[in-house]
């Protein structure tokens, strides 16, 4: 059951209306996530146009700021959730973010090792070419932020309010079938996407169903937002190789890795590649075995903290 939906959060105070059907609320913040999606970047990208990196981090932290606002704020006024409003959106206290994003991080590391391994197995390795200057440590920095910041507000977006009233609204299944075949289309235009029938699509949109399951799981953000950030920082920090097609993240090291698209990726990288596809059903199997009282208990904690 959705936590959103239990009767801890469905409190309603005395005299107030009757919150709107739970498909307006969700085409409320779409309304949100596309002005959002469509002002902020042009403006960091205006104030930081020579930094792309630095502009494109602080789109995504600015992003995320708006949208955590406008969803508390629906919340509140709209739901009219009587209850822990930030527990209802799936980010409760930091005792449990931080259990739940190590795990995260963890996850979305082994995945990608799995993944790098079979590669070099199978695909006889890959070039590395290493840069270890202090410019080069500045820009990891910079890195960082925009992966954690990315991470964070298509969480948001994905995984966020929107998903959860459209849960309410067209039941589990729907609601991962429709929110997953929009992250993997708001991935079509990475360099080398590769289109609608491509592995690319096709492991993004299974992707983002991966990351609705560690939702599903933990009733918050916290799980999701670290298999996220775990998957892009192994993946283009760590091992140097694309991710969903940019390069930008391989300031370390960067990779080049050797075998037949198919296996690798290509320009795309791991996500547009069957090994690709491995990894994420491997994934989402291991969402589905961890042990439910584990899972369960770091829930609660978040969830029993208003």
């Amino acid at each position: 059951m959705n936590t959103s939906q239990s009767p801890e959060f469905r409190k309603r105070v005395p005299g107030r209306l009757q919150a709107p059907p739970a498909i307006v609320r969700f085409a409320l913040a779409i309304v949100l996530a596309v002005i959002v999606n469509a002002v902020v970047p042009r403006i960091c990208f205006d104030l930081f146009g020579n930094h792309v990196v630095v502009a494109d981090a602080v789109y995504r932290w600015a992003g995320s700021g708006i949208l955590l606002a406008g969803f508390l704020f629906f919340s509140r006024v709209v739901d009219q959730v009587d209850g822990d409003a930030w527990s209802y959106i799936g980010l409760p206290r930091i005792s449990a973010a931080i259990s739940q994003i190590l795990l995260g991080i963890g996850l979305g590391g082994l995945l990608i090792t799995i993944a790098v391994v079979a590669i070099r197995v199978v695909g006889g390795g890959r070039d590395l070419h290493l840069d270890l200057t202090a410019k080069a440590a500045l820009r990891v920095t910079e890195v960082l932020l925009l992966l954690l910041g990315g991470a964070m507000l298509e969480e948001l977006l994905f995984r966020g309010y929107p998903f959860q009233r459209l849960i309410e609204s067209i039941g589990v299944p729907g609601a991962i079938v429709v929110l997953s075949v929009f992250f993997g289309a708001v991935h079509l235009g990475n360099p080398n996407a590769g289109g609608l029938w491509s592995w690319g699509f096709l492991n993004t949109l299974a992707v983002g169903v991966l990351f609705a399951l560690a939702y599903l799981r933990t009733q918050t953000l916290w799980f999701p937002f670290g298999i996220h950030f775990g998957w892009n920082f192994f993946l283009g920090v760590i091992y140097g190789l694309p991710v969903s097609g940019i390069k930008d993240f391989s300031v370390l090291i960067r990779a080049n890795a050797h075998g037949p698209r198919l296996l690798t990726g290509g320009a795309y990288g791991i996500e547009g590649s069957v090994t690709g596809s491995v990894v994420i059903l491997l994934g989402i199997l291991l969402i589905e075995i961890m042990p439910k009282r584990l899972i369960s208990e770091m829930g609660q904690s978040g969830a029993s903290s208003a």
